[in-house]
């Protein structure tokens, strides 16, 4: 009979690991989840049962997964969520929570493990660490593994007076480790950048941007493939404006959802960031507008022109404003960013806003070490 019964309890522990943990809530496009032990789920529907060790892949789709908790997870397009670990007590409403974003882009909402169980609550990306006390936040993870962290106001939409919908804002606070140090954010649209485990977290800036344009920092792209003679001749043009060398393209092809999981959370050990490969079709830019943005980087340099005022060809226009730097830009579709920069630091900024891409934009007049990148993507 002894035996029996602990039979049983290791029957019902193995069951209970693998029940229902949340429901996807939301559905638009293509989703694949892949169970621990292989089993694979295609082009999931809205009420599919998440469980954990679910591994969750967006195509050209995006969504929405809300945990027994309360929890809640957006995975945007072609994006990358693996949960390593569900637990709850609905009766203390406490538990542990894990989750990885992998890459692309994963918004956060906390439910009732953050708020009654924070330490056992562990968000991370493959540079960086957060940790979590009660708030939204989105994750944006480049192919490099690159993390960049953005503190977002908590709503919630209350029922007025005549039918009315008050909406009604608060803002938590998370904290951003790397292997060598940390962060804390506490202001909405507070925004701070990993580059490896072994750099520390960027000083948060407040960025200056819509909460729906979230969605638009996801940098990564799909590989197309290269003709290697237009490819060739490609870079030869490049380089005879400029006279640069450039390296041989490799791995474009990659499908990079497909990454093992040991080899992407690895590389940060290794990663030297002057062998990344720059020379891609980013959002479908064009190259005469990169080509433009090289030469006009290059008579900058030659000329020793000024940064301030507003740059014909890029659009940018810097504005001396004690204590900050005021950056603006805006293009005729609509887009538009503004961002107050402490004037004590260096910056630079990749800005791609419709199709027109500005690489390596420095706000950096003492000619020191650059202290933050600021990445942005805007698309109508």
């Amino acid at each position: 009979m002894r035996w029996i019964t602990i039979l049983l309890m290791l029957v019902i522990g193995y069951s209970s690991a693998y029940a229902k943990i949340g429901d996807v809530i939301q559905q638009t496009g293509v989703t694949d989840i892949e169970r621990k032990g292989g089993e694979k789920f295609e082009k999931i529907d809205k009420d599919f049962d998440v469980e954990s060790y679910d591994t969750v892949k967006t195509k050209n789709g995006r969504t929405a997964i809300q945990f027994v908790d309360e929890t809640r997870v957006d995975v945007t397009e072609n994006s990358k969520l693996v949960i390593d670990e569900f637990v709850y007590d609905p009766n203390t409403s406490t538990g542990s929570l894990s989750l990885k974003a992998s890459f692309g882009t994963v918004r956060y909402a906390s439910g009732q493990i953050a708020k009654n169980s924070r330490q056992n609550v562990k968000i991370s990306t493959p540079t960086a660490v957060v940790g979590v006390r009660g708030t939204d936040f989105s994750m944006t993870v480049d192919e490099t593994g690159a993390s960049t962290i953005i503190l977002l106001p908590s709503c919630t939409e209350v029922p007025g007076p005549g039918g009315k919908v008050d909406r009604f804002c608060t803002v938590g606070e998370i904290s951003v480790d790397s292997d060598v140090g940390s962060v804390i954010m506490n202001q909405a649209f507070q925004a701070t950048r990993v580059d490896t485990a072994k750099n520390p977290p960027s000083k948060p800036a407040i960025l200056d941007l819509d909460e729906n344009m979230i969605n638009n920092l996801l940098i990564i792209r799909k590989p197309v493939k290269l003709d290697a003679d237009a490819e060739s001749d490609r870079v030869k043009a490049i380089a005879g404006i400029l006279d640069l060398d450039f390296l041989a393209f490799e791995g474009l092809n990659k499908d990079l959802l497909q990454i093992d999981e040991d080899e992407l959370w690895g590389s940060e050990l290794d990663y030297n960031p002057l062998d990344v490969e720059f020379l891609y079709d980013a959002l479908d830019a064009s190259m005469e507008n990169i080509i433009k943005q090289m030469q006009t980087d290059l008579d900058k340099k030659n000329k020793g022109d000024s940064f301030l005022g507003t740059d014909p060809v890029t659009g940018i226009t810097i504005i001396d404003q004690p204590p900050n730097w005021l950056f603006i830009r805006e293009d005729s579709g609509g887009n538009y960013t503004r961002m107050e920069l402490d004037k004590n630091y260096t910056y630079s900024i990749d800005h791609n806003q419709n199709g027109n891409e500005v690489i390596d934009f420095e706000i950096n007049p003492n000619g020191g070490a650059i202290n933050n990148e600021i990445t942005i993507n805007q698309s109508n």
